[in-house]
């Protein structure tokens, strides 16, 4: 999916393009391929539309931002001497929340489900 593609989609569809419009085209490049690289990790089985690609390429965009990962990213606090900054619910993820909704948990986090379903099963059951 090239820049352009995903730059048409979020004059046409997004409110809230700061991030995108202030990376300037090298990084909106960039954005785009790291998302596009993640998402095919993180979601095998899915084909890669616009819209889910816009939404990671957007996410990467703001985390590099740091007033827009402090607003939108549940910042608690920020140390600058420490350079240390933590969140209210533990880390950023790294997947878009709107990807992450619209796709669920990724491939890893079945298959870490799927091992704990299987460990558990292990130890139920009954003696005969």
């Amino acid at each position: 999916m090239d820049r352009q593609t995903v730059n048409d989609w979020i004059v046409d569809n997004m409110l809230d393009s700061e991030a995108w419009l202030r990376a300037g085209e090298q990084k909106q490049s960039v954005a785009v391929k790291q998302a596009e690289r993640k998402l095919a990790l993180w979601y095998p089985e899915y084909e890669l539309v616009v819209a889910v690609v816009t939404y990671q390429a957007l996410w990467e965009l703001q985390g590099v931002d740091p007033a827009l990962k402090y607003q939108k990213h549940n910042v608690k606090t920020v140390t600058d001497n420490g350079e240390s900054v933590s969140y209210k619910d533990g880390e950023r993820d790294v997947v878009a929340p709107d990807v992450r909704a619209l796709l669920g948990p990724t491939a890893d986090e079945l298959a870490e489900q799927e091992a704990e379903e299987a460990l558990r099963l292990q130890y139920g059951g009954a003696l005969i």
